[in-house]
Parts: C-alpha cells; sequence; structure tokens
C-alpha cells in the first residue's frame, strides 16, 4: 500500500510538472535588485476584478504589489494575461504554473495591503517600471473566486502616481 501511495504522489507530480510553463528568460537578480533602494514616489490607487457575472469586486483587505519590469517578470506577465500592459486572470481560467519559479522573484517587489474604500498606497518607491497587481481572491479551496488584475506603470522619483487596476 505505501508502494502504491509513493507512486501515486510521484506520477501526481509529473503531471503537474508537465503543466508548468517552462521560461526562457532566467531571473536576474541584478535586473531587479534596486526595488529594495529608498525612493522618493509615491503610487497609490485602487484595483477591481471583474468577475465572471459581471459584477467587479475591489481589493478591499486584499494583497496588492509592485512587480519591477524585467525580462523574467515580463514573461511570466505575458503568459499570465496574456499581454505586458494590463488584464486580469480569473482563478475559474486556472492561472499558469512556470518552471523555473524562481524564490527571489516573489521577494523582489513592493507589497502593500489594500485598505477601506479599495485604495492602496505605497510609500518611498523607487523610480521604475513596475505592474501594478492586485490579488482579489477569496472562498474556500478547491472552489476559489476571483483572480488576479495587472496594470503596467511607470514612477518617477518624487512624484505620486495614480493608478486605476481595473479592465473594463
Amino acid at each position: 500500500m505505501k508502494y502504491m501511495t509513493l507512486l501515486f504522489i510521484f506520477i501526481a507530480n509529473i503531471a503537474l510538472a508537465n503543466d508548468a510553463i517552462t521560461l526562457k528568460n532566467e531571473f536576474v537578480l541584478e535586473e531587479v535588485e534596486w526595488v529594495k533602494n529608498q525612493g522618493s514616489a509615491r503610487v497609490e490607487g485602487s484595483a477591481y476584478i471583474k468577475l465572471e457575472n459581471g459584477e467587479y469586486k475591489g481589493c478591499d483587505s486584499f494583497n496588492v504589489e509592485l512587480l519591477p519590469v524585467a525580462p523574467y517578470s515580463n514573461e511570466r506577465i505575458f503568459h499570465t494575461y496574456k499581454n505586458n500592459a494590463s488584464g486580469q486572470i480569473l482563478m475559474s481560467a486556472k492561472p499558469p504554473k512556470f518552471s523555473p519559479d524562481v524564490l527571489a522573484y516573489h521577494d523582489y517587489l513592493l507589497k502593500t495591503k489594500c485598505g477601506e474604500n479599495n485604495k492602496f498606497v505605497f510609500s518611498a518607491v523607487p523610480e521604475g517600471e513596475y505592474y501594478a497587481i492586485a490579488f482579489i481572491i477569496f472562498g474556500e479551496a478547491p472552489m476559489l473566486l476571483g483572480g488576479g488584475v495587472m496594470q503596467k506603470i511607470a514612477v518617477k522619483n518624487g512624484e505620486t502616481t495614480t493608478v486605476l487596476v481595473k479592465q473594463q
């Protein structure tokens, strides 16, 4: 019985690994490490995801990230949202998995939580190009609802960038 359980886990892992998108670009830390520097910009905005029923759900209490633009993130974003300008993906569309899924990719970004009235704020942001991504995911596994919504933005030192992350 133990052998059958291990065999099942092994086969399941192979099947899951085959579902992962193999990325052509490598994660290069030097291309994104600037995101950890103290900046003088501010990014503020709100985010909404359009649900399958056509209604919008705001980002109140959900995570928002500023992901620095680089070849590795460009490729991941393109595979997820089908472009690099703006988009959304619902959980029902089964967001892709990636290989390699580099741990540092998930660490070299800025994070905040959306507050009341679906507003978020990032302070001390370094100048650069980012993907503003809100993860508005709710429900109980395995029936998770919502998804991710993304907008590419450019941030300048000393300026406030206001963004509405929402697909029509």
